[in-house]
């Protein structure tokens, strides 16, 4: 028989802008042993100068004012949710913004985030399995897998409604076969001139080897100009009113299609990685009647922590070949924190223990 050797702790946060920043308001998880028990762990969370909670945040979650002025604060709190997690856990959320949240109240209150990880995005996994281009809702999934639940937008409900899901979606199948060590660098940059858009992509293929170093294994790129034309259109307004408008085309080129068709073909079951996401180069993939498929997706601003690391992954004037040349020695300089994010992630490969 084969028995996970660690526990999966499925979270969920809520959170209320207070001067600017997202400050958590309660905590929800429910922790899933090896043996199939399950812990839970709630608690309201009195945030930093906390005066009034938002009319609109009260009413989607039934959390009152009064009750966060007589919470305790994220400091008292988080000692004790730090030791409730202690052990060989994965941490599951639905959707992007636990994480965030957590690791930047974390760090605003100079605490240890190392626990958080590894921590998996059990939203990305699931529309990878089932290539969604939607984001699916925790209420859709739980209409979908025909779950019950009377509560919704509480920490607790919450996490248990996403424990539910992952039980009937076979979540840590799910994770382990999204597992991977590949990846693939897309980089791109698309200047407007006065008659054609420049676009220039590179992209790469590359490794993290058994040792733990990350290895390119092959590099392209293209530069294309892409024709434009500005064509003037008439728009209504209102009733009777129109107004004259300038739209530009731009004209796809046949070997950029032919460029991102290979990017298709190879990317699957890859993690890819960009300089700040897919929206940037879906321009350019509708002009080129371009789909990607649904993969784990990663940012250099997640991987690097800084605008000026990934600023040196644009070209800054330098050609092709030299800018070809320069991307290896970059990826070297920052192998550890590629190393680091596939971690937190959970991305490598982890081996169950026969008993």
């Amino acid at each position: 028989m084969m028995v996970r050797k660690y526990t999966y702790i499925f979270i969920d946060v809520e959170a209320t802008l207070i001067r600017g920043k997202q400050n958590i308001i309660e905590i929800g998880a429910i922790k899933w042993l090896p043996d199939g028990t399950i812990e839970e762990f709630s608690q309201l969370i009195q945030p930093y100068k906390f005066r009034k909670l938002n009319a609109h945040i009260q009413k989607l979650t039934g959390i009152s004012t009064e009750q966060l002025l007589h919470a305790p604060s994220m400091k008292q709190v988080m000692p004790e949710f730090m030791q409730w997690c202690e052990g060989d856990t994965i941490l599951v959320a639905f959707g992007e913004f636990d994480r965030k949240v957590l690791e930047d109240e974390l760090l605003r209150h100079r605490m240890d985030s190392s626990f958080l990880y590894p921590f998996v995005d059990f939203q990305q996994k699931y529309m990878i399995e089932n290539q969604l281009k939607e984001q699916p809702s925790l209420s859709k999934l739980l209409e979908t897998f025909k779950i019950e639940t009377n509560i919704q937008h509480r920490a607790l409900a919450d996490a248990i409604s996403l424990y539910n899901i992952f039980k009937e979606s076979n979540g840590s199948e799910l994770i382990e076969k999204q597992q991977t060590n590949e990846f693939g660098l897309l980089l791109s940059e698309f200047r407007q001139q006065e008659e054609v858009y420049d676009l220039y992509l590179t992209f790469i293929v590359g490794n993290i080897s058994s040792s733990g170093s990350v290895d390119m294994k092959s590099i392209k790129s293209i530069n294309e100009k892409l024709l434009c034309e500005v064509k003037e259109e008439q728009r209504n307004v209102s009733e009777g009113v129109t107004e004259t408008v300038q739209r530009t085309i731009i004209h796809p080129s046949e070997e950029v299609e032919t460029f991102l068709k290979a990017i298709v073909s190879n990317i699957q079951n890859k993690v890819l990685i960009t300089r700040s996401g897919l929206k940037q180069l879906s321009k350019i993939n509708r002009l080129h009647q371009v789909m990607f498929p649904k993969v784990e997706t990663i940012t250099l601003q997640q991987i690097l922590h800084s605008e000026e690391a990934v600023n040196e992954f644009t070209l800054n004037s330098l050609s092709l070949p030299l800018y070809e040349e320069k991307l290896p020695g970059l990826l070297n300089k920052y192998e550890a924190n590629i190393l680091e994010e596939f971690e937190k992630r959970n991305l490598f490969t982890k081996e169950e223990i026969p008993i």
